[in-house]
């Protein structure tokens, strides 16, 4: 989660000092859940849910909003 907000938030440079094998020797399961988003959602052992379509729309609705206010256009990924 935290790797991927960097990106979202379009962080230019990620600086850290222990590596995935390191944290890995203490118990962490880095190396485990990138491999785990690889696999199709139907295998992960985090199940996701959708909400319901009314949800889904206010969730929606906060994303464009959040969007509208960047000081650049954003570009579609699809």
């Amino acid at each position: 989660m935290c790797l991927m907000a960097c990106y979202w938030a379009r962080l230019p440079r990620l600086v850290f000092g222990a590596t995935s094998h390191d944290v890995a020797v203490n118990g962490f399961e880095d190396l485990q859940l990138y491999r785990e988003l690889t696999y199709p959602a139907e295998r992960r052992q985090l199940r996701g849910d959708h909400v319901e379509a009314g949800l889904r729309e206010q969730a929606a609705d906060v994303l464009r909003s959040w969007a509208d206010r960047l000081p650049f256009p954003v570009e579609s990924k699809l």
